[in-house]
């Protein structure tokens, strides 16, 4: 047969010296078959890569092999490359070589992982589930030093290396301060950037997880400070999750996480979020922790009883080596030797199997001649039981004589190196580049003694400068070394790390924010402590994780406010971070939480401080969101009227809220036809400008709010197609940007519109969705009115258990003190007390709904509360009370053009 190869990373099918292109769905079958060539693939593996699973016809899998058979020029009479079985599948039988699917895995002894037979099963196993579109998760748990990362380095290198497949690795911070928000996940973006999937994974990013692209080095652009405060929170966990399932659908991958205990909230949260979707997936997740840490992180407790539900998730706890495969490790690291038969059994017991210590042990009596060759064969110069007994019977020992045993400059240096982290350079060590190439040679030569440190490849400065990555070769060591330092040289450090980096990255420093955050604040730099510390909030809330973002912010306003003196760059650094705290409390929150008030006041203090009329705009948009949730008009329309005068000198996206804001207040109070040319302006500034940057000053964004106000109010115009055209909008908005808060904005609105025209089950249907994405994605403050309105629904349709749900949501909403839209549904709770037999109570919640407009300006639904007075008095046998209610609604109506009241209330009282 002609010489036939696929280039994986290009999908390119290279026969006879031509290169064709094939297109995703075909190049994942023949992925497929490559995989398991010479077995049969069915029908039904094969439609779960073409179509994720779903039920219907073989014409995907089919259309996809008349395709590579066409390509591989199969004789329609012979079987060719390709044949297929019966009604079973297709197998390949022909060679086809896979090129650039070669990923570099680590070099490993395999005689140092040894004992671990049924978890390298566990783990292959859970590599073959993977490539047949499962969803597999396998989690290797053990105290420090149970060798967790060796037993995924062992996995890796077991690979078949013609297997087509990428593999990439996340590691976890140790210290909370330098955890930057999906930082693993981040990693190994990174890692499957550079390798055979790079190709694919630029191709997908922009359309699939377009919040991540930017951040990925090499797929996106470096963001200036000002972009990281513009960023979008959305969220980025769908993005990840379509991202893996889209990318493996090509070519296979396998995801480490390593040391998950030290994990951010947000990544944890993925990984939950990931165990609980269902579609088809090729990628193995591994991921290691330390059983002995999970107490002390609730987030990862909660993380592991989501994944320990699924039947894919496999649990490896690795306990002490066994004097058997303590044996096997001695004869597969000295073959041949004359040990005494004694001496693996002692070594596993003085050790309980730790293995590091086991290495540790073996490793000091070959450098000390206790280990040697006599006759060409390896043997012991002393008795076994005098090694065994003169050995740290503890790691802590052990690590601690091995610090003991280093010259003061090594020393020194390795300190150095544990305040930069787990895996670090060159560049926090050193002030200019001569000392950086020397820093870098002691440390080359501390790797290829295997003492403390190794390598781990290769990276790039800032400003291109090729540097030498290294790592330490446990977690032990490097937390032994830190915890190691006196106070005052660790503070000092710390301080000179930062500032080093600081100075090599430049303009770039924002991307670092959480390690110089976490430099300056360990090195008392409380200025630059707090500037940094806020940019990694404000990172936080680009990347949509709301309480990683305020915990952050909060700790940076700690941090501002220990600083005496603060100059006028540090005040504009606080006012970001109050900006940025107060956007993430309104999607957690609402607007009318104490916090954030507290919040808006001090940003509200500087705004006028700093001189700059624009700068407050932000600050007054949030007191109108408070005075407006209250129901507070006058207060609100003055905030409007007062932000409408400022505008023109804001940026787009400052000013489009300002439209919204002076729109929305003349929608409730009824004055429906000032609302049009603002929904419009706001909609005509959208079409060019850059959409994001607002969610992080506003909490919500102005397109997605101007869809929201559009949809309610050409529903009360009568306009039901344009109000369904306008929720539309702003759903697709929202679903694009992956933004929560968005989508629950509009299903509310959404649900609204569903009520003024009468469908309960339409309703229903969109508070129930609306309940889902306030569950799903923590989303509280659309709760209770997605409870009011399904409540009602459910009652109009004869459930009277609604009863419940709704006085739920009016309980909670009434604890959160928002009052706007009261007289709505004070009017559903009216209509629900009339159908279950209660006039008299539907009577008193009228006239309360009716007192409550009339008394706070909101007047928007004033004429459909009359009509439903009407309908009760109808009830009661009082036809002259309906008419002269009906009459009241219909001149309401008219005056504020609410065609859509007016025409149900004309044809009510035609009815009559």
């Amino acid at each position: 047969m002609t010489d036939i190869k696929l280039d994986i990373s290009a999908g390119l099918l290279i026969s006879e010296g031509i290169a064709r292109k094939l297109r995703p769905k075909t190049l994942a079958v023949l992925v497929a078959l490559i995989e398991r060539q010479g077995d049969v693939v069915s029908q039904q593996d094969l439609r779960g890569l073409v179509g994720g699973n779903r039920h219907g016809s073989d014409a995907g899998p089919k259309q996809c092999v008349r395709e590579l058979r066409r390509l591989l020029g199969d004789d329609a009479s012979a079987a060719g490359h390709i044949e297929t079985v019966g009604r079973q599948g297709y197998r390949l039988l022909g060679r086809i070589e896979v090129i650039g699917a070669g990923e570099s895995q680590p070099k490993v002894d395999h005689a140092l992982c040894v004992g671990r037979d049924p978890e390298i099963a566990a783990l292959t196993e859970g590599a073959a589930l993977a490539r047949r579109g499962g969803r597999p998760v396998v989690l290797i748990a053990g105290e420090a030093g149970a060798g967790k990362t060796r037993l995924t380095d062992r996995f890796l290198a077991s690979l078949p290396q013609n297997t087509p497949i990428w593999t990439a690795r996340g590691q976890s911070i140790p210290h909370p301060g330098a955890r930057e928000t999906f930082g693993p996940l981040l990693e190994s973006l990174s890692q499957i950037s550079a390798s055979a999937a790079g190709p694919a994974l630029g191709r997908l990013l922009r359309s699939l997880a377009p919040s991540w692209a930017d951040q990925v080095p090499g797929q996106g652009h470096t963001r200036t400070p000002s972009q990281i405060e513009a960023a979008r929170p959305e969220s980025m966990l769908r993005e990840f999750s379509d991202l893996m399932e889209r990318l493996t659908l090509d070519l296979p991958g396998i995801l480490v996480l390593e040391d998950l205990h030290w994990a951010d909230p947000s990544t944890l949260a993925w990984l939950t979020a990931w165990g609980l979707r269902g579609a088809p997936a090729r990628l193995l997740v591994v991921a290691t922790y330390r059983y002995d840490e999970v107490d002390r992180s609730g987030d990862l407790t909660e993380t592991l009883l989501h994944l320990n539900r699924r039947s894919e998730t496999r649990v490896l706890t690795l306990g002490g080596l066994s004097p058997a495969a303590v044996q096997d490790y001695l004869d597969g690291r000295f073959p041949g030797n004359r040990f005494p038969p004694s001496l693996a059994p002692a070594l596993a017991r003085r050790t309980e199997g730790h293995a590091i210590l086991i290495d540790a042990a073996v490793g000091r009596w070959l450098e000390q001649g206790d280990i040697l060759k006599a006759d060409g064969r390896w043997a012991l110069r002393e008795e076994a039981a005098v090694l065994v007994s003169t050995m740290s019977a503890s790691v802590a020992d052990f690590i601690a004589n091995e610090i003991g045993r280093l010259d003061p400059d090594e020393r020194a240096l390795l300190e150095s190196a544990s305040i930069a982290g787990p895996t670090f350079s060159s560049l926090p060590l050193a002030d200019d580049r001569d000392t950086m190439e020397a820093c870098e040679r002691q440390l080359a030569d501390l790797a290829g003694g295997r003492r403390f440190i190794g390598t781990v490849g290769n990276g790039q400065g800032p400003d291109g400068m090729a540097v030498t990555r290294f790592a330490f070769r446990h977690a032990l060591f490097h937390e032994a070394l830190y915890n190691g330092i006196p106070a005052g040289i660790r503070q000092g450090l710390h301080r000179r790390a930062g500032m080093r980096l600081e100075r090599a990255y430049g303009r770039h420093a924002p991307d670092i924010a959480p390690t110089l955050a976490n430099h300056f604040e360990q090195g008392a730099d409380l200025p630059r402590a707090a500037q940094y510390r806020g940019l990694s909030g404000l990172l936080a809330l680009g990347r949509g994780a709301g309480q990683d973002a305020a915990a952050q912010l909060r700790a940076a306003l700690a941090l501002h406010a220990r600083c005496s003196a603060p100059s006028g760059d540090l005040q504009a650094a606080e006012l970001r971070s109050l900006l940025g705290l107060g956007a993430a409390l309104i999607v957690s929150d609402g607007f009318t939480g104490g916090e954030l008030q507290s919040v808006f006041s001090r940003a509200r203090t500087l705004a006028e401080a700093g001189g700059d009329p624009v700068a407050i705009l932000p600050v007054l948009a949030g007191y109108w969101n408070y005075h407006i949730s209250r129901a507070e008009l006058s207060r609100a329309r003055e905030l409007a009227e007062a932000m409408d005068r400022m505008k023109d000198a804001a940026p787009r996206h400052i000013a489009m809220a300002v439209h919204n804001a002076v729109g929305q207040i003349d929608l409730f109070r009824g004055a429906f036809g000032l609302c049009l040319p603002r929904i419009g302006t706001v909609l005509a500034m959208a079409t060019d400008a850059d959409r994001d940057g607002a969610e992080t000053e506003l909490g919500e964004h102005p397109v997605i709010v101007c869809n929201k106000y559009a949809a309610f109010l050409f529903q009360v115009l009568g306009r039901e197609a344009e109000a369904e055209a306008y929720f539309a909008s702003g759903m697709e908005e929202a679903d694009i940007r992956n933004q929560p808060f968005g989508q629950a904005q509009m299903l509310w609105a959404g649900a609204v519109i569903a009520r003024l025209r009468g469908d309960t089950a339409l309703t229903l249907e969109r508070a129930g969705m609306l309940i889902d994405v306030c569950e799903t994605h923590d989303v509280p403050y659309w709760r209770p009115a997605a409870e009011m309105l399904s409540g009602w629904a459910r009652v109009m349709q004869g459930d009277t258990g609604g009863f419940a749900t709704f006085r739920t949501g009016q309980a909670a909403y009434e604890a959160r003190n928002v009052r706007l839209t009261l007289p709505f549904s004070l009017g559903l709770s009216a209509q629900m007390a009339a159908r279950t037999g209660e006039p008299s109570l539907a009577a008193r919640t009228l006239r309360r709904a009716i007192l409550t407009a009339r008394r706070s300006g909101e007047r928007w639904y004033e004429a459909e509360l009359y009509r439903q007075w009407a309908s009760l008095m109808v009830e009661g046998g009082r036809p002259d009370q309906a008419r002269r209610a009906l009459g009241r609604a219909i001149d309401c109506a008219a005056a504020q053009g609410a065609s859509g009241f007016e025409i149900s209330a004309r044809a009510q009282l035609a009815a009559l």
